[in-house]
This record gives structure tokens, C-alpha cells and sequence, in this order.
């Protein structure tokens, strides 16, 4: 009975956030165009030739910060509830699922930092790039349940970590020469393609968690 209640209320609470976010999106203001003018107006001191990319790694760099950091508050979530998952390889190994992962994932991953790097002058960037790698990952993993398998837990936990303490330190380090995640354009750049490039490799490889703790476990 208490079982049936707390879902139901869970249901409401629910329902009522959806009104409050569809209220919220209707209530919305007519897009101004200033603002666009404003970022093409600044773009050639973000360090890159795209729009979004300035947006994300440059002007509201705080707010992708703090993106990074929900995607890893949702894996210790992952991890609290149950860290003891496992799962069942779609098939077993063979030469024919062996090649064809030898072949594929080279190529995911040369894809994957395709994305990132053109993310600076047209649409990709890390999350992209991050969704590609975790693509690639999951294959393995599936095909090749025992690859990667030696790896530490630690070493995979440092991986988690790396992309938001990366962001972090280079907004600490920011700080010295202005704002935090205030890039000095002489730096733009290089500290853009740096963040995104660590962001790449770690949120590709929990965007990959997620899945692998979710499916099926060995009974």
C-alpha cells in the first residue's frame, strides 16, 4: 500500500515538473537577435571560428562546467545504487566479431577526434566526439567482454574525474589573469582544444559505463 502511494506521488511530482517546464518554455520571451550579433561580434577573441563552440568553451564556459559535472553526479548515482552490475556479451568471441572490432573502432576513433578538432570551425566539439568514442567502447565491450577487463578500478575512476578537474584547474588557473574560465586570447585556443580533448576521452568512457551498468547482469 505505502509501495503504491509513494508512486503515485512520484507520478504527480512528475507530471507537475512537466507543467512547470512546458509553463516555463511558453512564457518565453521572442528570441533577441542582439545577443547572436553580439557573440559574432566577439567571436574573433574566443579563440574559435564557431558560434556554439564559443558559447560552450568561451562565454559560458561555467555552464559547461557545470553540464560536466551532472553527467559525473549521474555515474556515482549509477554507482550507489548498484556498483556490482555485469552484463552478457552479444555474442561470443570469434575471428569474425574479433576483425571486425579491429577494423571498426580505429575508425570510430579517428571519427570521434574528427569531431572534436572540427568543433572549433563548424558543428561537432567533445560532446559529440564523446557520444562517437562511447559508441566505439560499447562495441568492445560487448564483442570483447574480457577487454580492458585489467584495468583498475582506480584508473577507471581517474578517467571519470579527469575531464571536470581538467576544466576546473584551467579555470582555477584563470583566475591569475582575470575571471575564472576568462581565457586570455593569446591562449583561447589552445586551452579550448585542450578541455575538449580531455573532455572527450572522459566522458566518452562514462557515457560507455552507462550503458555497460545498465543492461542485463550474469546470474
Amino acid at each position: 500500500m505505502k509501495s503504491k502511494l509513494f508512486h503515485t506521488l512520484l507520478y504527480i511530482s512528475a507530471l507537475c515538473v512537466f507543467l512547470l517546464l512546458c509553463s516555463t518554455l511558453l512564457s518565453l520571451e521572442k528570441f533577441d537577435p542582439v545577443i547572436d550579433q553580439h557573440i559574432i561580434h566577439h567571436l574573433t577573441e574566443s579563440g574559435v571560428s564557431h558560434d556554439v563552440t564559443a558559447v560552450l568553451l568561451n562565454f559560458r564556459a561555467l555552464d559547461t562546467l557545470l553540464e560536466v559535472g551532472v553527467v559525473l553526479l549521474a555515474l556515482i548515482a549509477i554507482y550507489t545504487i548498484d556498483p556490482h552490475f555485469r552484463y552478457k556479451p552479444i555474442s561470443s568471441e570469434n575471428t569474425i566479431t574479433n576483425t571486425f572490432v579491429a577494423l571498426l573502432f580505429p575508425l570510430i576513433v579517428l571519427c570521434a577526434f574528427y569531431l572534436l578538432y572540427s568543433g572549433s570551425y563548424q558543428s561537432g566539439g567533445a560532446f559529440a566526439a564523446a557520444a562517437l568514442l562511447a559508441g566505439g567502447i560499447i562495441i568492445v565491450r560487448l564483442i570483447k567482454p574480457r577487454y580492458l577487463s585489467d584495468l583498475q578500478e582506480l584508473s577507471l575512476r581517474f578517467v571519470y574525474v579527469s575531464g571536470l578537474l581538467f576544466f576546473a584547474g584551467v579555470g582555477i588557473g584563470t583566475l591569475f589573469f582575470g575571471s575564472f574560465l576568462e581565457y586570455r586570447n593569446t591562449m583561447a585556443t589552445f586551452l579550448i582544444v585542450s578541455i575538449e580533448t580531455v573532455l572527450t576521452v572522459s566522458l566518452g568512457v562514462i557515457l560507455s559505463t552507462y550503458f555497460i551498468n545498465a543492461v542485463q547482469r550474469f546470474k
